[in-house]
């Protein structure tokens, strides 16, 4: 029979997403547990090991050193699990099951071809523009595939294989007439740009979200910026403005030759890049979508 005190994978679990979120109370959010159910298993896992494996602050939750080690242990036995299912699956996975979910600006710019095998490939295929509707879905199990930007895979509840597909810098658009922009430099440093008006997607935008972390990151804060829900209509702002926007290389090549007469483009000086992952729960799954990108 096995006790109270024994020791199983769920403890693991949320004691790893406490060590890497340093939070009970963000860890509360991404487990959907409550914080006394939280702090109540991560007790239960000290007392299994009769050490205490965090350093509790009001800056927040830091691993002691026994507390680091039962980390990187618990790390490799959940991936050891998480591996043996993947290998049990392996044969049962078919793609015609799965359901995918990716950001437009992936699916236009980056992959259009994949995409539009996906349609008929797929079990179903999810477009959008906003990340947390690939991420929620994601979470509750309803998506099994995503493509999004890198940065935001905290935001992921519990294990997951991640594949990173691409990478490309962002660049600032403007229309050629905009007397900000200094014509004899390469880049724009943040400086420069924090005394700009920017036109961008609101706030669901990985794009905005992204910017606003690299001023967070610099400590400094960020240019004003409008909100406009729709890409075309910011675009032809732009061309006819002062206004400047942020965009992937990708798009921003889209759009600039679109209309080379009116718009320019110039690579932020800060390392801003844009990294994009394939995610899914199952590392078999993972290999297999990434084939058939090529």
């Amino acid at each position: 029979m096995i006790g109270n005190d024994a020791l199983n994978l769920e403890l693991l679990y949320i004691f790893v997403k406490v060590s890497e979120l340093k939070s009970i109370n963000q860890s509360s959010a991404y487990l959907s547990l409550t914080q006394p159910a939280i702090s109540k298993k991560i007790k239960q896992l000290e007392e299994y090991y009769e050490q205490e494996l965090f350093i509790r602050s009001s800056k927040g939750m830091a691993l002691t050193p026994i507390g680091q080690r039962v980390y990187l242990e618990a790390k490799q036995l959940i991936s050891q699990v998480e591996g043996l299912r993947n290998a049990i699956r392996q044969k049962e996975t078919k793609v015609n099951e799965l359901r995918l979910g990716t950001l437009d600006s992936i699916s236009s710019y980056l992959y259009p071809n994949f995409f539009v095998k996906s349609l008929n490939a797929f079990k179903s295929t999810t477009i959008t523009n906003r990340i947390d509707e690939l991420i929620e879905p994601f979470n509750r199990g309803s998506l099994d595939v995503i493509f999004m930007d890198s940065a935001f895979k905290d935001e992921i509840n519990g294990i997951y294989s991640e594949k990173e597909v691409d990478e490309e810098p962002y660049f600032l658009v403007y229309s050629k007439d905009n007397p900000l922009i200094n014509l004899d430099k390469e880049s724009i440093d943040p400086c420069t740009l924090q005394k700009m008006d920017l036109l961008m997607y609101p706030k669901y935008c990985p794009i905005h979200q992204r910017l606003i972390r690299v001023y967070q990151d610099l400590q400094i804060n960020p240019p004003k910026i409008v909100e406009i829900d729709y890409g075309e209509s910011m675009i032809a702002m732009v061309a006819n403005s002062n206004y400047i926007t942020v965009l992937p290389k990708s798009i921003a090549i889209n759009k600039v030759t679109a209309d080379i007469s009116h718009l320019k483009m110039k690579e932020f000086e800060v390392t801003f890049t844009r990294k994009i992952s394939l995610f899914s729960r199952d590392a078999h799954v993972t290999e297999m979508v990434n084939r058939m990108m090529k």
